[in-house]
C-alpha cells in the first residue's frame, strides 16, 4: 500500500492551495484556484490533493465540463445541447504538480494522482479527461510517460510552448526580436495607435464588450456575467491580472489579458476588433507586456504554444503558434494526455466538434472578408480547458 494518500474535494482553503503550489517552480496560474473557482453554471472545478501524512506532495486541479459554447445559431444550439450528452469531460492545464525533485517519489505521487482521476472519471461520469503537462516540469522523462501509458492514457508529444526567461536584460529581448516584429511595434506607434494598461472599472467593461464582439464574429454567444466581471476586477486588484488595451481613434481595437502567479506571467485571453482595416495593436501589447513582467521581476514569460507543425520548427502553417515562436522564448515540449472512459461517445464528440470548429473557421473568415483585414494574433478559447 502506498504511503501516500489523495483526497478529492470541490472546494479547498484558497490560500493554501495556492501556497502550496508554489513549493514547485512550475506551478502557474491555471492549476491556481484564481483559474479554477468560478461563477459559471457550464462547468465546476475539482481539486486532488496528495498528502504524505499532513504534507501536501501532490496536487492536480481539474475543471469539470458540463455544457458546450453557447451559439447565437438556433441550429448550432440544438447540435451543442446533444453533444453536452455526449462530452461531459475534465479537463486541466498545466499538471500535475509533483512536490519533489527525487525522481522514484514523483512517479509514486503521479500514480497515486492517476488514481484519483479514474475516481472523478467515475464520480462524475465522465466521457474522457484531458489535461497538459507543465511546460516548465523538465523532469518529466521517460519513465514518467510509462506510469501514464500504464494507467491507458494516451500521450501526444507533438505540442510545444515557448518560455522567455527574464535573465535577460530588457535590451537584449529587444535586441533579439526579428526585424520585422520590430517594425510592426514602431508602425504601430506612428500610427497612433496609444497604449493603455487599465485602471478603472469603466475600461474592464470596455475590454468585456470588445471580447463579446469578437466572439460574435465566430457565432458564439459570450455574455459575460456581472459576477464574472467582479472576478476579473477583483484578480486586477489582487496583482493576478493585467490588461492592456490598444486604442485608436478613441475606439478599443485590442485587448491583452496576462496573469501573474508564482512570478510566471501568461496571455489569458487576446482579442481584437475586425472594425479596423489595419491594426498593429496586438504586436504593442505584446510588448508593452513583456516589458511590464520585466519590470515587476517576473521569472519567466510563457507564451503557450500549441501543436507542432509536421516540419520541424516550421511554425509558419500555424499563424497563431508562429506569432507566439518570434519573441525570443526558448522553445519546451508538452505533452497532451487523454484518458477516454466512454470510446463510442468521445469518437461522436470528435465528429461534432469538428464541425463545430469548421463553423469558427467560416464566421472568422467571413468577417475578415468583410473588413478586408486579417489578424494574427488573435486567440481566445472560450471553451478552453
Amino acid at each position: 500500500m502506498s504511503r501516500y494518500q489523495f483526497k478529492i474535494v470541490d472546494a479547498v482553503d484558497e490560500k493554501k492551495w495556492n501556497d502550496d503550489l508554489k513549493q514547485s517552480n512550475y506551478s502557474t496560474y491555471f492549476q491556481s484556484t484564481n483559474y479554477l473557482k468560478t461563477s459559471s453554471e457550464d462547468y465546476f472545478p475539482v481539486f486532488i490533493c496528495v498528502f504524505d501524512n499532513e504534507d501536501v506532495v501532490g496536487q492536480l486541479g481539474l475543471r469539470i465540463i458540463k455544457t458546450a459554447v453557447r451559439y447565437s445559431s438556433t441550429s448550432l444550439r440544438r447540435l451543442t445541447r446533444f453533444i453536452t450528452t455526449v462530452s461531459s469531460r475534465g479537463i486541466w492545464l498545466d499538471g500535475p504538480v509533483i512536490h519533489t525533485h527525487d525522481k522514484k517519489t514523483r512517479l509514486e505521487i503521479l500514480q497515486v494522482i492517476l488514481d484519483a482521476i479514474k475516481v472523478i472519471q467515475d464520480r462524475y461520469n465522465l466521457v474522457h479527461v484531458e489535461g497538459y503537462t507543465p511546460g516548465f516540469d523538465l523532469l518529466i522523462d521517460d519513465d514518467y510517460k510509462k506510469v501514464l501509458s500504464s494507467n491507458n492514457f494516451v500521450i501526444q508529444d507533438d505540442y510545444v510552448t515557448f518560455m522567455l526567461n527574464f535573465s535577460k536584460s530588457i535590451d537584449d529581448i529587444w535586441s533579439n526580436l526579428p526585424k520585422r516584429l520590430k517594425q510592426d511595434i514602431n508602425r504601430a506607434k506612428r500610427r497612433n495607435i496609444i497604449l493603455k494598461e487599465l485602471d478603472s472599472y469603466d475600461e474592464l467593461n470596455q475590454y468585456v464588450k470588445l471580447s463579446e464582439e469578437w466572439a460574435k464574429t465566430k457565432g458564439i454567444v459570450n455574455l459575460t456575467p456581472a459576477e464574472e466581471i467582479e472576478n476579473l476586477w477583483l484578480g486586477f486588484q489582487n496583482g493576478i491580472e493585467k490588461f492592456f488595451l490598444a486604442y485608436q481613434d478613441n475606439s478599443l481595437i485590442s485587448g491583452l489579458r496576462v496573469v501573474f502567479f508564482n512570478n510566471i506571467v501568461q496571455p489569458a485571453e487576446v482579442i481584437s476588433s475586425y472594425s479596423k482595416p489595419t491594426s498593429l495593436g496586438g504586436s504593442l501589447l505584446t510588448w508593452a507586456s513583456i516589458e511590464w513582467a520585466k519590470s515587476i521581476n517576473a521569472r519567466l514569460y510563457d507564451f503557450t504554444g500549441g501543436k507542432k507543425p509536421n516540419q520541424e520548427n516550421n511554425f509558419e502553417g500555424n499563424s497563431l503558434l508562429y506569432y507566439k515562436s518570434k519573441w525570443g522564448g526558448d522553445k519546451l515540449s508538452q505533452s497532451n494526455l487523454l484518458l477516454v472512459r466512454k470510446k463510442f461517445s468521445y469518437k461522436l464528440y470528435l465528429v461534432l466538434f469538428g464541425l463545430i470548429r469548421r463553423y469558427h473557421n467560416f464566421k472568422m473568415m467571413k468577417n475578415k472578408n468583410k473588413s478586408n483585414y486579417t489578424t494574427k494574433d488573435s486567440s481566445i478559447e472560450i471553451d478552453h480547458a
